[in-house]
């Protein structure tokens, strides 16, 4: 409470005529000098002439443009009696009229105003400043370690000099932290955001007045995210499309939530990055269209709601994805297809028994063949199906079989060979030319 005491000197003449006991003090037409307090009573000591018996309180306000009249309060103080007013909010001049023992009283501010010289001016001022932030707003998210522009408005009459507080508070239950203290009423200030994570946090702004009064305004929940999230390409490795379906990784274990995420695309081992396709919610998955045949980085890129964004791709990171359209290139060592198995080389023979054992040479040729995926098979006769002679076979080796002893007469036997490459792709051979199976001497007709 602050109590506002006035010094008086009294002369002689003005003791006799019962005149001023609180010394006048300069007034200005403004506001900005005159003392302002949320006191419930104001005392308004004073110096007594000698042989008062009483003193009156006599007051008036101030409507923002005029003086309005004197007024009287209703009760009058007797000697030695302290004055104690209650006034209600307003700014307000009183005046202390003298009562002497033998009846002589100071001037009538009902009766003469023109005569009376406020003794003290004041404002009461019990109303708390009316706060706002206006950013951030609910909710909002903020990405932890970043500084923002923490803004608001702030309205009172009488603001005190630096008026403007800011604190924070990770749930709002707990103790707030002090972010800034007299601040002045700018309506701006850069804040860097607590690295601290929380789903619940509480920005105060708090605005003083001259009187004492104190109001506030807070942004609750505000979201507080310091993580960047991640993403990858698991799958697949490679492909036989250039349009692929790519199976994603996206996570984000901060609690801001994703919100987008883009594929980016690297054709020369990281030296350098493009931007692909912007990647929907769930962020499963993407479809990307590779060039041309090859081996792609592929990096995923993704934002949540507090705005951290992964790393950047640089260099030889990510996963790894080989477009591969084309199939095993297959060859046989012989037109054929078969040779003797204890011939090397490919062989001039064309005719075999059942129970010849024979030997396939053949070569498989890709960038990604899969290993023990050769199979080998063989018809008797063009409109026979194939059957197959051995399947899961390594793609380095010939394969040796023995001709079957059920094996048919034929001239028209052929041997194909199949190899796959990891893409899916399947490469075939068929022997260019076929070859015979003998199953009998034969007859002599002599002519």
């Amino acid at each position: 409470m602050r109590r506002f005491l006035a010094t008086t000197v009294l002369t002689a003449a003005a003791l006799c005529a019962g005149e001023s006991v609180i010394a006048p003090e300069a007034f200005r037409d403004g506001t900005k000098d005159i003392p302002v307090t949320s006191a419930k009573d104001m005392p308004f000591p004073f110096k007594p002439p000698e042989g008062l018996a009483s003193t009156e309180l006599w007051f008036q306000g101030h409507d923002g443009t005029k003086w309005g009249a004197w007024q009287k309060h209703a009760q009058a103080f007797a000697k030695d009696t302290p004055v104690v007013w209650a006034p209600p909010e307003g700014r307000w001049q009183i005046y202390l009229r003298p009562i002497r023992t033998s009846g002589i009283a100071g001037a009538d501010p009902g009766k003469e105003p023109e005569k009376i010289k406020a003794q003290k001016e004041f404002i009461i001022d019990r109303t708390a400043p009316l706060v706002a932030v206006t950013f951030p707003g609910a909710k909002a998210k903020l990405r932890g370690g970043d500084k923002y522009t923490v803004t608001w408005t702030a309205a009172d009459p009488y603001l005190r000099n630096a008026p403007i507080g800011i604190s924070w508070s990770r749930d709002g239950s707990g103790t707030f932290e002090t972010v800034a203290s007299d601040l002045p009423n700018s309506g701006s200030f850069e804040w860097t955001v607590p690295r601290d994570m929380t789903q619940t946090g509480v920005l105060r702004v708090t605005a003083g007045d001259k009187a004492g009064n104190t109001g506030s305004a807070e942004s609750t929940g505000l979201l507080v995210d310091s993580i960047k999230p991640k993403g990858r390409v698991s799958g697949p490795s490679i492909s036989a499309k250039a349009e692929t379906a790519l199976d994603l990784e996206v996570t984000d274990t901060g609690p801001a939530g994703l919100t987008a995420a883009r594929l980016w695309i690297s054709q020369d081992d990281g030296v350098s990055w493009t931007e692909g396709p912007a990647i929907e919610a769930p962020f499963k998955t993407v479809s990307w269209k590779a060039p041309q045949d090859g081996r792609f980085r592929l990096y995923v890129v993704a934002t949540d709601g507090a705005l951290n964004v992964s790393v950047a791709p640089q260099g030889k990171v990510g996963d790894m994805l080989a477009v591969d359209s084309a199939a095993p290139t297959v060859l046989l060592a012989a037109a054929i297809g078969i040779s003797d198995a204890a011939v090397a080389g490919a062989g001039q023979r064309r005719d075999f028994k059942p129970g010849d054992r024979v030997q396939v040479v053949f070569t498989a040729k890709d960038a990604n063949l899969v290993a023990n995926s050769v199979s080998v098979l063989w018809q008797t006769d063009a409109t026979k199906p194939w059957v197959e002679l051995g399947k899961g076979l390594p793609v380095d080796q010939a394969f040796r079989f023995q001709i079957p002893t059920d094996a048919p007469e034929t001239k028209g036997a052929r041997v194909k060979v199949t190899a796959v490459d990891a893409a899916g792709n399947v490469g075939e051979v068929v022997a260019a030319e076929s070859f015979t199976i003998q199953t009998s001497a034969g007859e002599i007709v002599l002519e």
